[in-house]
């Protein structure tokens, strides 16, 4: 996401499978431009020759060949295509989760403290398990702080970066919708269902979203921010917590 003043789109922090997609973007664009180049070529070249193509009645080779390399092209997209859409939907082992719940409007996250997978000894009881309630933070205050207009929240949600996570998401009223463009991340909040997608930053920075779904009348007041911090601060905010 950019904000007012940048230069650029906002940085992807996905890690390796944000540099991918970077890298399939970039081979999507040149196939396009090579085609659209080789296309406006033979269009000048039908157009401007001294020759006339007027008895040009029939030529399989060339039929053949115009049906074959399009078919390939397609293919040779196709297939990093799958290969990216495959990890970006693939549940790793997660060392922490939490649950991101939309409401009118605004978004509540549940968690529990234990930072790795519990073990089948531990009871229900002995999980420590917390709510943060975030809504969008006083226009007064924001300005004060030198935050960012109608995205700042007054509780930000807290995540240990570069460790591997799974984010639940759902609803309890109507669709929202969960986007982090920053984390390639966006998935629909849904009454009665819980969506499971990994989550992964490889860095330490604050991620701002905002629910992507026309939720209501205050559909544009409910932003998303998830601060990553480095993981032995992460256990020491979890230790914090009463």
């Amino acid at each position: 996401m950019s904000f007012y003043g940048s230069r650029y789109f906002g940085d992807i922090v996905h890690g390796e499978l944000g540099k991918d997609l970077f890298r399939y973007h970039g081979f999507v664009m040149m196939v396009a431009v090579a085609v659209l180049v080789f296309v406006m070529y033979m269009g000048c070249v039908i157009l401007f020759t001294k020759f006339s193509y007027r008895h040009f009645l029939n030529r399989q080779r060339l039929e053949f060949w115009w049906t074959i390399v399009p078919m390939l092209m397609l293919v040779g997209l196709w297939f990093p295509s799958m290969i990216n859409l495959y990890y970006m939907e693939e549940v790793k082992r997660p060392r922490w989760n939490f649950k991101a719940i939309g409401k009118q409007w605004y978004w509540s996250y549940e968690f529990c403290r234990n930072l790795d997978t519990p073990s089948s000894s531990e009871s229900a009881e002995s999980i420590s398990c917390y709510t943060i309630d975030s809504y969008m933070e006083d226009q007064q205050e924001m300005f004060s702080k030198g935050g960012y207009r109608l995205l700042d929240v007054d509780n930000r949600m807290v995540a240990p970066a570069d460790v591997q996570m799974t984010a639940f998401v759902s609803s309890s009223d109507v669709l929202h919708s969960f986007a982090l463009p920053k984390l390639l991340i966006k998935v629909d909040a849904i009454p009665g269902r819980i969506n499971r997608l990994p989550m992964k930053a490889s860095q330490c920075s604050i991620i701002y979203g905002q629910c992507s779904e026309i939720c209501g009348v205050n559909h544009s007041f409910m932003p998303i921010v998830v601060e990553f911090i480095p993981e032995k601060y992460f256990v020491m905010w979890l230790e914090a917590l009463n």
